[in-house]
C-alpha cells in the first residue's frame, strides 16, 4: 500500500510533469510560429532567390525538433514504454537525416544500428499488450479491422493504466 506521504509526493511530481508539459507545448507553439515566419520569408517574400540547401536543412531541423518536443509531451503524459521508444526513434532519425556532409559512414552506421536496436527492443522486450498500443491508434481511437483482437487487449491495458492513475490520485 502506498503511504500517504508517498502519495502526496507522487501527486506533486505529476503536477510538475503537467506544468513541464504545458511549458513544452508553449515552446513548440512559439517554435511553429517562428518556423512559419522563416519559411514565409524564404519562399514568399524572397521569391526571386532560390532557397539554399543549408537553409532547407535548417527548416527541416527545426520542424523535426518540434516533432520531438510534441513527442516528449506525450511521453510525459502517458508513461507507456512504447512512447519512450518512439521518442528515441524520432531523435535518432532526426540525427541521421541532418548528418553533416563531412561526417563519415561510421556515424550513419551507428544510427542505423541504434534504430535496429530500438525495433529489436520493441519486438522482443515489450509485451504484446505494450506493442499493441501505438500513438496513431491512441490519436485515432479506431482499431483496424484485422487488429480487432489486439484492440481489446489495448483497451484492457489502457484501462489498467487509468486505474493506476486513479489510485495515485
Amino acid at each position: 500500500m502506498i503511504k500517504r506521504h508517498d502519495k502526496r509526493l507522487l501527486k506533486l511530481s505529476k503536477n510538475f510533469e503537467t506544468a513541464l508539459s504545458i511549458v513544452l507545448l508553449m515552446l513548440v507553439l512559439l517554435g511553429m510560429m517562428d518556423l512559419i515566419r522563416s519559411v514565409y520569408n524564404a519562399y514568399i517574400v524572397d521569391f526571386s532567390n532560390p532557397v539554399e540547401y543549408s537553409q532547407l536543412n535548417s527548416f527541416l531541423a527545426e520542424a523535426l525538433l518540434l516533432v520531438i518536443g510534441v513527442e516528449l509531451v506525450v511521453m510525459l503524459s502517458l508513461h507507456i514504454p512504447g512512447v519512450l521508444l518512439e521518442v528515441l526513434l524520432y531523435a535518432i532519425a532526426r540525427k541521421l537525416i541532418l548528418l553533416p556532409k563531412n561526417s563519415g559512414m561510421l556515424d550513419l552506421l551507428l544510427g542505423i544500428l541504434a534504430i535496429g536496436a530500438i525495433f529489436a527492443i520493441r519486438k522482443f522486450l515489450l509485451t504484446s499488450e505494450e506493442r499493441a498500443i501505438s500513438l496513431s491508434r491512441l490519436y485515432n481511437l479506431k482499431p483496424l479491422k484485422e487488429e480487432h483482437v489486439k484492440s481489446e487487449k489495448t483497451e484492457h491495458f489502457v484501462n489498467q493504466h487509468n486505474n493506476v492513475k486513479k489510485i495515485e490520485n
